[in-house]
């Protein structure tokens, strides 16, 4: 198995810009249709792959900045759709826990102490339990996961009201301006839903984990406070 030990937030970040690359060269490709009445038979198969390869290696730099125009916090409420305490690991023992048949909560509780009750400490303490699981399988894959559809989720909408203003003064009509806005809107509200569940299995994998074993050090660790609440798993 591939060696996943010591993946940083930053690092699955880092192997998820191509798939942020990806998605907005299909959504370049759908407002050459859908705004600019480009002939789908115009897009041969070789001004496809030219089209593809001269995006590819111009929007990086664009999916960085639109990426990093919003917080973490601020991406979780455009996902969570909560304003406080909008990360899943809030609700994490008092309500994610118990929704997962995988987690026995008598052996979780066992292996790492007392349930906090309050939204801000369930996010502390299901941090210090993430920072000491943080490479296993499951936990790094549902976080990758939820990273990606997060970050596509706040792209999208940020084009929602930035798309029609370069398309008016592009000379665009406002139908074809309504059915590109329409499009990421729509892009938005699936991948918010798909980083939904993704960030809540996170949060899940990763008391599955501690449920299933005993990792050394969880309950000194997770006292001590691990991490300040304003730290995040998925910065």
């Amino acid at each position: 198995m591939k060696d996943i030990k010591g993946y940083s937030s930053k690092t699955l970040k880092g192997r998820n810009l191509a798939w942020l690359v990806a998605t907005l060269v299909l959504d370049v490709l759908m407002l050459l249709v859908i705004a600019f009445h480009t002939a789908i038979d115009d897009l041969t198969p070789t001004r496809l792959a030219v089209i593809r390869a001269s995006l590819t290696a111009l929007l990086p730099i664009p999916v960085l900045i639109l990426s990093s125009l919003i917080s973490s916090d601020h991406k979780a409420i455009l996902v969570f759709w909560r304003l406080k305490h909008p990360l899943p690991g809030a609700r994490a023992f008092s309500v994610h826990a118990p929704a997962d048949h995988r987690i026995d909560l008598v052996k979780l509780k066992k292996n790492v102490g007392e349930f906090p009750v309050a939204e801000r400490d369930q996010n502390s303490k299901w941090y210090g339990l993430y920072k000491q699981v943080d490479s296993d399988p499951s936990v790094v894959d549902s976080h990758k996961n939820y990273l990606l559809f997060r970050d596509i989720a706040a792209m999208s909408l940020l084009l929602v009201p930035a798309l029609p203003l370069v398309l008016y003064l592009s000379g665009v009509d406002s139908t074809r301006m309504l059915v590109s806005a329409t499009w990421f809107m729509g892009q938005y509200l699936v991948t918010a839903f798909a980083a939904r569940t993704t960030g809540i299995r996170f949060v899940q994998n990763v008391l599955a984990v501690h449920a299933s074993r005993k990792v050394i050090g969880s309950k000194s660790a997770v006292s001590k406070g691990a991490a300040p609440a304003n730290e995040r798993a998925s910065s």
